[in-house]
């Protein structure tokens, strides 16, 4: 286990996410027209998506991410109304993680939240697979498909249920305890 160093493209915002390994977190791919949307929303430049449309991410416990420096550049938007929270970088428009509310403990740390140097495939094993991978811009190759979709959802569920029941969803870097979001989240459209 290590601890994942987190950090903004500009470094204004610093995080960690604590005691992390191949076993505590799930990586995968996102193919998702919105993960698409949020990312081409901060900045069509970006290296948040790879050639085919996807971008990486870690799942992690919200008890296990933590915001060491910068909250006060944290922003949020949501695509629609009851869309999920898409979390983000005030500062330089850096994409950090996807929640969907306090009562579910899940976090998606994006890839470009990760700080430089710290070794997704030896300290977090490889990627499970990609998820939602017929909306991608073009077909898969057989080496980024990994296990089925279904399979992956599986493994997230478990994760999920998992942290439920162990407490794992509290505190939360991006929820107040009663639920609401700690920062107003935009709406792109209603």
């Amino acid at each position: 286990m290590i601890d994942l160093a987190l950090r903004c493209h500009c470094g204004k915002i610093e995080g960690v996410v604590k005691q992390v390994s191949a076993n505590s977190c799930n990586r995968m791919a996102c193919y998702c027209k919105d993960c698409r949307r949020f990312a081409n929303h901060l900045s069509a430049d970006s290296n948040t998506l790879n050639e085919y449309g996807g971008t990486e991410l870690y799942q992690v416990a919200p008890n296990s991410l933590r915001i060491t420096q910068g909250a006060e550049h944290l922003a949020c938007l949501r695509l629609k109304r009851k869309g999920i929270y898409r979390w983000y970088s005030a500062c330089c428009n850096t994409p950090i993680a996807n929640t969907v509310s306090i009562k579910l403990p899940f976090v998606s740390v994006f890839h470009d939240f990760v700080a430089e140097g710290q070794q997704p495939d030896l300290n977090l094993g490889k990627s499970l697979g990609a998820v939602h991978s017929d909306q991608a811009l073009k077909p898969l190759p057989e080496h980024l498909q990994g296990l089925s979709q279904r399979k992956i959802v599986v493994k997230t569920v478990l994760k999920l249920l998992l942290w439920k029941l162990t407490g794992k969803g509290r505190p939360s870097p991006f929820f107040e305890d009663l639920g609401r979001a700690k920062v107003k989240p935009i709406i792109l459209e209603d």
